[in-house]
């Protein structure tokens, strides 16, 4: 999610620079249209405050997780069941992302090179390890590959379980 929203960023700061009529701005405000689109798919968008009974993949991660906390015995079969199912859709929206960075960055930044404007970077696509250990104070030192953008620091002790 967070490289959806450090690209969603850098498109409206690439398209603020250009004039309101360019040609360049209506593709970088309709390949925003396409990325939000894929976060629509991940979490739930609507706005006004009120509840409103939306439910996206990260709704469902949320419920099937408060459920497996609130019971003592082991996930049911029909929970793991349900794990699969959000992994799965998770990956499909997952992939559906990278083809759109795959397919339609590129050309959007060689049209921007063309007028002189900073290319889009592409999000990283990886989750860093934080590999430093705490200094005095529990400040932690993070490791070089935790600047690039969208990255995020994890201790070195994290672990997925499943």
């Amino acid at each position: 999610m967070d490289q959806i929203l450090f690209l969603r960023a850098t498109l409206a700061k690439s398209g603020a620079a250009l004039t309101e009529g360019d040609a360049l701005r209506k593709r970088i405000s309709d390949f925003d249209g396409k990325i939000d689109a894929v976060r629509k798919k991940i979490v739930a968008t609507t706005e006004g405050g009120a509840i409103t009974g939306e439910e996206r993949l990260r709704e469902h991660t949320d419920q099937l997780y408060g459920a497996i906390l609130s019971y003592e015995g082991k996930p049911g079969d029909y929970q793991i069941r349900y794990i699969d199912t959000l992994k799965r859709e998770l990956a499909d929206v997952t992939k559906e992302f990278e083809q759109l960075l795959a397919s339609e960055l590129p050309a959007l930044n060689e049209s921007l090179k063309s007028k002189s404007q900073q290319p889009i970077p592409v999000p990283a696509a990886k989750v860093v390890v934080n590999e430093a250990t705490p200094a005095a104070g529990g400040a932690m030192n993070p490791s070089a590959d935790a600047e690039a953008p969208g990255a995020s620091i994890l201790p070195a002790d994290f672990r997925l379980l499943h």
